[in-house]
């Protein structure tokens, strides 16, 4: 787990987008490059600040035991003794259209993490330190700090490339109601992971301690935050096709906050 603090400057009024982009899956046949596309092209239309939430890259070499030359995108298939680095070598170049001022932090995915524990090699550690970002591990805390002049607003995120999944929607869903009855006080949920895009907001009821008695409530805002792994590839085996998981839409979900009135809009 890691702690962060990230300040967003704003004026009286406006409002900030906030997005989760992961499950990228870099180096996959099945990585859908137009939705990427589309989802740049939105996050720098909006100025939207982001987390980049794991399995950014697909990380399956030769010796993992999940490995199909099927899976491997073909301009990768004659680059295998080099295809860790030539697939991040992608995320760069997608990062490159992004600006790193609003990128809040990244998390490790587990095929990240699973070429960490195998063969020493962080990528998340590399893209953080070549671009200057903060390191959020597998799931965070972060506080953000929304700024003007002569005031601050405080939202507190918890994010994390996540756990679970199934065939089915509830299924995927499920990390995210666990997830938020473990925490005591949040604002926004991230949780990637499962391959699948879906927002929500719950609100929680409560009184107050001392004083008059008064009905307060709370929203928290959540999202699953979407994948940009295609579920089927004409001429090609796909890993949600060999377990039978339905289809699915890929892209990115957003919050937009509006800090003052602390009101949160969620779409995908």
């Amino acid at each position: 787990m890691e702690m962060h603090e990230f300040d967003i400057p704003y004026s009286s009024g406006e409002s900030i987008y906030i997005s989760g982009l992961g499950d990228l899956h870099i180096g996959n046949i099945a990585h859908n490059k137009e939705a990427m596309k589309n989802a740049i092209k939105f996050l720098n239309d909006n100025q939207c600040y982001i987390i980049l939430m794991g399995d950014l890259i697909d990380a399956i070499t030769h010796t993992d035991k999940r490995w199909d030359i099927q899976s491997i995108a073909p301009e990768y298939r004659d680059k295998t003794d080099n295809l860790i680095s030539e697939q991040y070598y992608t995320l760069c170049d997608y990062l490159d259209k992004l600006d790193p001022t609003k990128i809040i932090g990244v998390h490790t995915g587990n095929h990240e993490d699973k070429i960490r524990e195998r063969d020493s090699r962080n990528i998340t550690y590399d893209l953080c330190r070549d671009y200057d970002l903060k390191y959020l591990g597998y799931e965070a805390w972060t506080r953000i700090k929304f700024k003007r002049t002569s005031h601050t607003e405080t939202f507190k995120i918890f994010s994390s490339h996540g756990y679970g999944g199934g065939k089915l929607p509830q299924s995927k869903m499920t990390p995210i109601f666990q997830t938020i009855n473990q925490l005591d006080d949040v604002d926004l949920v991230m949780i990637g992971h499962v391959h699948d895009v879906a927002v929500g907001r719950v609100e929680r009821r409560t009184i107050p301690s001392t004083g008059s008695m008064s009905l307060r409530k709370k929203t928290i805002a959540w999202m699953l935050t979407g994948s940009f792994l295609a579920d089927r590839v004409d001429g090609s085996i796909t890993y949600p096709e060999k377990k039978g998981y339905g289809m699915t839409k890929n892209g990115i979900a957003t919050f937009k906050v509006y800090p003052e009135t602390r009101k949160i809009h969620v779409s995908c």
